[in-house]
């Protein structure tokens, strides 16, 4: 239909009507690519902005799930100090107590930090789709050390190794039924692990008394354990480090999110 009008008005020398044919044609076309970069704006302003809030949403997570982990291991961290104290002092004050702050300075809770959204944004190559460019290196920047960080929070210790290879099975057992860990969450759905405030061992005098003296048969106890103590604190500076560039980053996102 459009082009019979063309070629009638060009048989008929209408010049003035196929200029204003060909102009509605070109304004159409102008229009249509219009709608379809709009569409697009569109598409990837929401895509950007899904990418900010997954983000930001493992940063938060990983925030939270170092605030819980730097709890739990203080409280090992005091159970080991208690341990240490006892060894330390004259043997006729050792009894059960040793074995519960003993065993629980052995405690183990693995880190593990949530990296989902970033490998997803690099997989499909949507990383430019930020278009702030000093997030995308601060982004870069934290998430390569995810791994060697991860590394450094690994727990395993002679320490442990001795323990539980010198207390009896039946002690470790009461152990974990009197004073084991409690696991919840928080408001973030973070998990929470935790000791009791306090806790006794039902057993009779002379399985604490063997158990014990089992213990202080482990050669190098003070030494691993003061090792454990050292572990324990490089652990909790590198949480607290991280801890908080996981906030300083999801507030620095927060506030650059379109």
């Amino acid at each position: 239909m459009f082009t019979r009008r063309i070629a009638d008005n060009i048989k008929d020398q209408n010049w003035t009507s196929v200029g204003i044919e060909i102009l509605v044609v070109l304004i159409g076309v102008f229009l249509g690519l219009q709608v379809d970069n709009w569409n697009e704006s569109r598409i990837e302003r929401n895509a950007v902005k899904t990418y900010y809030d997954r983000i930001i949403q493992d940063l938060r997570t990983n925030e939270h799930s170092l605030q819980a982990h730097q709890d739990y291991y203080q409280n090992v961290k005091t159970h080991g100090e208690a341990a240490l104290s006892a060894l330390q002092s004259a043997p006729g004050r050792l009894d059960g107590q040793l074995l519960i702050e003993a065993y629980q300075a052995s405690q183990i809770w693995h880190t593990v930090l949530n990296r989902a959204a970033y490998e997803e944004i690099l997989s499909v190559g949507a990383m430019n789709t930020i278009p702030d460019i000093e997030a995308r290196e601060r982004l870069a920047n934290s998430y390569v050390g995810v791994d060697a960080i991860c590394i450094q929070l690994r727990d395993t210790s002679t320490y442990r190794e001795l323990v539980r290879s010198h207390i009896p099975i039946e002690v470790q057992r009461n152990v974990e039924t009197n004073c084991g860990d409690t696991v919840t969450t928080d408001s973030s759905g973070a998990l929470i692990n935790s000791f009791p405030d306090s806790c006794a061992l039902d057993l009779d005098a002379a399985t604490i008394q063997l158990a014990t003296e089992s213990l202080l048969t482990a050669p190098g106890m003070v030494i691993h354990l003061n090792r454990r103590l050292s572990d324990l604190d490089t652990k909790l500076r590198i949480m607290k480090r991280n801890e908080d560039r996981s906030r300083e980053l999801a507030d620095y996102l927060e506030s650059t999110k379109q």
